[in-house]
């Protein structure tokens, strides 16, 4: 009986002695295994590290970007110094004429009023060189020759040579606003002159 139970107390004693001697035998293999893998890794984990392109360092970095950003600033500044800036010229003023060197416009007034009342005659001649059996030259005033309307058909040309007149008054040359008087004046000679033809061309038997 004793020896039967120090026999298995001795069991009991020897069984985690064991179990912990296979655990260990277990476990060494996985640890060789591991260590193999991570010797085994190391080689490649080294070239790869080898193979990546080294980046250089923040502090490296500075004088490569602020050397490009000077030769950009250097060769806009050459690109710049190409361009040619045509030169402002000074615009010329504009020639003003005194209010007292201009034509009076109550001259102007005078003659388109003799000019239009020589117009007037005109058409008046006409209608009573026409009513005799006379024929109007003018192919222009042909068609309102045998009508009143005469009267306003020949008021065209005399509102034309007023507003030349008037245009001729203002101009900057002084030659025309020395002349601004003869489209006027040489309108009423001829007026008068086509007038008194047609009442004698009207009075002849």
């Amino acid at each position: 009986m004793v020896l039967a139970t120090a026999f298995l107390l001795h069991l009991a004693w020897a069984l985690p002695a064991v179990a912990d001697v296979s655990s260990n035998q277990a476990l060494e293999p996985a640890t060789v295994a591991s260590a193999t893998a991570a010797s085994d890794n190391s080689p490649s984990q080294s070239e790869d590290r080898a193979a990546q392109p080294t980046t250089p360092s923040t502090g490296s970095e500075s004088p490569k970007l602020t050397a490009v950003s000077l030769d950009s600033a250097s060769q806009n500044s050459q690109s710049l110094s190409t361009i040619r800036v045509p030169s402002i010229e000074p615009a010329t003023p504009k020639k003003l004429i005194p209010v007292e060197s201009l034509p009076s416009r109550r001259n102007w007034l005078i003659l388109s009023i003799v000019q239009h009342s020589a117009a007037t005659f005109d058409a008046y001649s006409t209608r009573q060189a026409v009513t005799s059996g006379a024929q109007e030259a003018d192919p222009f005033m042909r068609p309102f020759a045998q009508s009143p309307a005469i009267y306003i058909a020949i008021q065209g040309a005399p509102v034309l040579l007023d507003y030349a007149a008037r245009r001729m008054q203002r101009s900057p040359n002084s030659f025309f606003r020395r002349t601004w008087w003869v489209p006027q004046s040489a309108s009423t000679g001829l007026f008068l002159f086509s007038g008194v033809h047609n009442l004698h061309v009207a009075n002849r038997p």
